[in-house]
């Protein structure tokens, strides 16, 4: 027992962690909403028990090992499929990225040192976990998007996921501060109370909007990372068993109209030369797209590899992670190079010395960056984007890519490769952070993979119906959507959460001054 309790703020950011991570889909795809309320408040409280900066930034790191305990535990299996590393090796790696998956919360711990109003507090934590660099961003806000569709996020057009993060944020300090002093902060409960009434439901009746569909077809084929890689390594036997998978796959049981057909992240294995191909009638495209094509009479939309490299070029940097889309006359329209990488996957984050390194380090693919927001449009004239894999889990990112568009994107595919996770909590992660962006612009969102998750979801937060992880199959859907316009977060980004910040704090100001002429007026009758 004293052992326990000389340890106990550890325990306790632990514990804490945690609860942070059940906030996120885990082993069944559920989460708790409310779990990483409790424990944000639970790590200030431990934090308030220690003086030194040290112990503080040793509780952080407990409280982020607890966060990767149970939330992140597959990283030791993506080690081993990803990169070949084996017991022990991946889980004594998996523990060292468990003490930079939510980075934000050291700098919190020095903010946390200087600063002691829970709403510049508040305001403090979610600016970092805007700007400190994060490869998976899962935020304290986020857990609240298991409420969705059944309550309707209504801040989330407005402010993002940002707003949400606040929202616990300040509502945890609140409870820590109501414990520490007996007194309630009564603005924030006050404010957290506002909150909860904006989402009731007969606030927000539902209105009717002119909708056009898609009938569209999601290609799910399962492809095992072995046949992948090995098929993209020349195999011809690979090659021919990836092919006749699409292809059977793109045309069985093909409904009387498609308009498109879609295949997930790097389906295709062999290089495209979008250059000399893109509006080109006369460079016809490989024969199973063409083959496919003339059957279904639909567009098609893939996600494969583009090469730059001209005769006499390294082939260093070469070659892009893409996305092609082939109209039903059998050319290639528009092609969009992936433009924000995984480090440690798709490159190594050491600038001038990656050249060097990719002669040594031979099991990353070295992709070029691209450097434009490409947009499509449908032969019905329908604009949308795409985005490649995790870059739809950043909404700045996703942001400049609708508003560097000429004409407002409707919809937005987003074409991802879950396969190195296999069957853990990642793949209904990733589906889980990619719902806000359906939330924060009004955007409903394709989403085709590999091995699963494939779904279509929409801008309150529903599905269609879902391929699940590890189905080889294909989803056709009456893809509906409604014109769109720029929601104010599209417009603002973390503008609009700070205005909300700002006119609390002007509330808290004011209050606080009509308090202090108050007690003046008391002690002048006395």
């Amino acid at each position: 027992m004293p052992i326990l309790l000389k340890y106990r703020t550890i325990i306790v950011c632990l514990l804490a962690g945690m609860l942070y991570a059940l906030g996120f889909p885990l082993f069944n795809g559920s989460s708790l909403f409310i779990a990483p309320i409790i424990g944000f408040a639970l790590f200030n409280w431990a934090l308030d028990q220690e003086t030194s900066l040290k112990k503080q930034f040793v509780l952080s790191l407990a409280y982020s090992l607890g966060f990767y305990l149970l939330g992140f535990y597959w990283i030791p299996h993506t080690l081993q499929e990803f990169g070949g590393l084996f017991f022990p090796l991946n889980h004594l790696l998996g523990l060292v990225f468990s003490f930079v998956i939510i980075p934000q919360v050291y700098c919190y711990v020095v903010l946390k040192s200087k600063i002691k109003h829970p709403l510049f507090l508040a305001v403090g934590y979610v600016v970092l976990e805007r700007f400190v660099p994060q490869q998976f961003p899962a935020h304290l806000g986020h857990s609240f998007l298991s409420l969705a569709p059944t309550v309707k996020l209504v801040f989330a057009p407005w402010a993002g996921a940002a707003f949400y993060s606040f929202f616990t944020a300040l509502l945890s300090l609140a409870l820590v501060e109501h414990f520490k002093t007996k007194q309630k902060p009564k603005l924030y409960y006050a404010f957290a109370l506002v909150v909860i009434v904006f989402h009731l439901p007969f606030l927000h009746p539902s209105s009717a909007k002119e909708l056009s569909t898609l009938k569209i077809r999601m290609v799910q084929p399962n492809i095992g990372n072995f046949l992948k890689i090995d098929s993209e390594r020349g195999s011809v036997n690979s090659i021919k068993s990836v092919y006749d998978s699409y292809y059977f796959l793109s045309t069985d049981k093909l409904p009387e109209k498609t308009d498109l057909v879609i295949w997930p992240e790097t389906a295709f294995p062999t290089l495209f030369l979008s250059e000399g191909m893109k509006n080109n009638k006369n460079f016809p495209p490989p024969s199973v797209i063409d083959s496919i094509i003339e059957k279904t009479g639909a567009e098609l939309f893939i996600g494969g590899y583009d090469s730059s490299l001209k005769p006499g070029e390294q082939n260093y940097k070469s070659d892009y992670n893409s996305a092609f889309l082939f109209s039903s006359d059998r050319y290639m329209k528009e092609v969009y190079h992936k433009m924000r990488l995984i480090p440690f996957g798709e490159g190594l984050p050491f600038g001038p010395f990656n050249q060097y390194l990719s002669g040594i380090i031979t099991n990353i693919s070295y992709f070029a960056e691209g450097d434009t927001y490409t947009g499509f449009k449908t032969r019905d004239n329908h604009s949308f984007v795409s985005v490649i894999c995790y870059e739809v889990l950043f909404p700045d990112f996703v942001a400049d890519m609708l508003n560097h568009q000429k004409d407002e994107a409707q919809f937005l595919i987003n074409l991802t490769n879950d396969s190195w996770y296999g069957d853990t909590a990642e793949p209904h992660q990733h589906l889980f952070l990619s719902k806000w962006r359906a939330l924060e612009f009004n955007l409903p969102i394709i989403r085709s993979t590999n091995t699963g998750i494939s779904t279509v979801i929409y801008p309150d937060g529903s599905e269609s119906p879902r391929l699940s992880v590890g189905e080889k199959t294909y989803l056709d859907h009456d893809f509906t959507f409604a014109k769109r316009e720029k929601t104010l977060f599209q417009t603002f980004g973390l503008l609009s959460f700070l205005m909300v910040a700002v006119v609390l704090g002007l509330v808290e100001l004011a209050l606080k001054r009509k308090t202090f002429f108050q007690e003046i007026m008391k002690t002048d009758k006395a």
